[in-house]
């Protein structure tokens, strides 16, 4: 299944007097690279959520925001980080002491720094919260992949107009290759007739060289594998299993075939047909870099 790596998902319930919102998004990247924000309160949850997270995505840049809020006027118990604020008063008195900067250091220059303080809400069961958390974050996904499946038929629509746009170049270029190898064989024997004159003409070897000529323009490998590439593009969108990476090998083969084409076939219409062809190989590269 063709799944796109832009999408998002949004998901917001209150669950035993929390009121729990988490939305997902995410845009292309070579690798999976998650992003959370959620309370610092819970950060000792954020591995679980970046686990959940993998489960729905292997590649992409993931952004992850959630917020919990009580509507039941929980208590919260604040303490002060005496390590953390015995640290940073010894830095700032380092740097004027260094830097001869002026000034004094204040109550609200301390209490500006979030790190200073400790939070707790009372009573607060870390994996209750998690379960409420956990169901959230999965409806969130669900809607994510969703959105995301969605979008993967659309590219997929696309590319399959491409590959048949390919197919029927491929097709022009096959029949044009055998008339071509016949005009060229007429004209070289046309050539050596007018430059030889009465002069006898070797048949034998004219064929030879005929025969040399024609093999090194031969293209029939390039498009017999052509050929393979198309049922091989085919065959992966039919697989359960994220085809982003096969794909982007699959369309550098693609072009390889196409460039040899056009550098071994002394055609202008085979020309053309190679260049329609490059813009649509192009067009299908541009589809597979937001497939995950």
């Amino acid at each position: 299944m063709i799944k796109s790596m832009t999408g998002f998902g949004r998901y917001k319930e209150v669950i035993d007097g929390r009121d729990i919102l988490c939305e997902v998004k995410s845009v292309n990247s070579r690798y999976l690279d998650a992003s959370i924000k959620m309370p610092r309160l819970f950060s000792p949850l954020e591995d679980r959520v970046k686990q959940l997270a993998s489960g729905y995505i292997s590649r992409g840049k993931l952004d992850i925001y959630i917020s919990v809020e009580s509507i039941t006027g929980e208590k919260i118990n604040l303490s002060i980080n005496k390590e953390y604020l015995d640290s940073y008063i010894k830095l700032l008195g380092e740097i004027k002491n260094e830097y001869n900067v002026i000034g004094e250091i204040t109550l609200p220059m301390i209490a500006s720094k979030n790190e200073v303080f400790n939070v707790r809400k009372v009573d607060d069961d870390l994996e209750a919260v998690w379960q409420a958390i956990e169901k959230v974050v999965k409806e969130a996904f669900s809607q994510f992949v969703d959105m995301r499946v969605a979008e993967g038929k659309k590219l997929q629509a696309d590319i399959l107009g491409n590959l048949s746009e390919l197919e029927r170049l491929a097709k022009l270029i096959s029949v044009r290759a055998l008339e071509s190898v016949k005009v060229s064989n007429e004209k070289m024997k046309s050539r050596v007739a007018e430059l030889m004159g009465a002069i006898p003409v070797d048949e034998a070897r004219l064929l030879t060289e005929c025969a040399v000529f024609a093999d090194k323009t031969d293209i029939n490998e390039e498009l017999t594998r052509l050929g393979s590439h198309f049922s091989q593009f085919k065959a992966v969108f039919g697989e359960v299993v994220p085809v982003g990476r096969k794909l982007d090998f699959l369309v550098q083969e693609l072009n390889r075939e196409i460039n040899t084409i056009g550098s071994k076939a002394n055609d202008s219409e085979i020309a053309r047909y190679v260049i329609d062809a490059k813009c649509a190989v192009e067009r299908i590269r541009e589809q597979i870099q937001n497939i995950e």
